[in-house]
């Protein structure tokens, strides 16, 4: 009933999304200058991930049935910032080399592979994400989900933890420069 009875509390919560939106618009007019795409950053935010609330900036985000081109930046209260490239399909298949051939760069830059058989989880946890040790963590035959089939889809995702606030802008545009400079040998600038 005390927190019922007190609005502050949420006062407070609604003003740090106002910052993060604020921050991720930042982040989508950076993001433009860096990868010019026909389609226009998204800032979605919800009440619901797992329970507590978020906000994600998806750009590119090109998400059709069978191939998607996305690099979604997320922040999830009370966990982390993160930024994640999804690829799915032709995608999939046009830029794997690419990023066989970049990823001691996606390595140290914090960078861990997706291994869930949901490609909607965005937590950082062992069941979703692993460290890449080398090129082969990125192919079928390393990402299998739990019946031993190859995931159709690869996500690579770097988080930045929420201590880091005050430099979370140049963070998270570091990483989406990585993703952008591994991928820029056949993708138009």
């Amino acid at each position: 009933m005390l927190l019922v009875m007190q609005p502050g509390w949420i006062l407070t919560k609604n003003s740090i999304i106002k910052k993060v939106v604020g921050l991720f618009a930042a982040l989508s007019d950076e993001y433009r200058g860096l990868l010019q795409s026909p389609i226009s950053p998204k800032i979605s935010k919800g009440e619901n991930y797992q329970g507590l609330p978020y906000v994600m900036l998806d750009y590119p985000r090109l998400f059709g049935r069978e191939d998607v081109l996305a690099v979604r930046t997320f922040f999830w209260w009370g966990h982390a910032f993160s930024v994640t490239l999804h690829l799915k399909g032709e995608y999939l298949q046009r830029y794997r080399p690419l990023l066989r051939r970049g990823w001691a760069v996606l390595a140290e830059a914090g960078f861990h592979v997706g291994v869930s058989d949901d490609e909607w989880r965005h937590e950082h946890v062992p069941e979703n994400y692993r460290p890449i040790v080398s090129a082969d963590d990125l192919d079928g035959d390393a990402l299998r989900d739990d019946e031993g089939s190859d995931l159709t889809f690869l996500k690579l995702s770097a988080a930045c933890g929420l201590e880091r606030w005050e430099e979370a802008q140049t963070i998270l545009g570091g990483l989406f420069r990585v993703l952008v400079d591994v991928l820029a040998d056949s993708h138009e600038r």
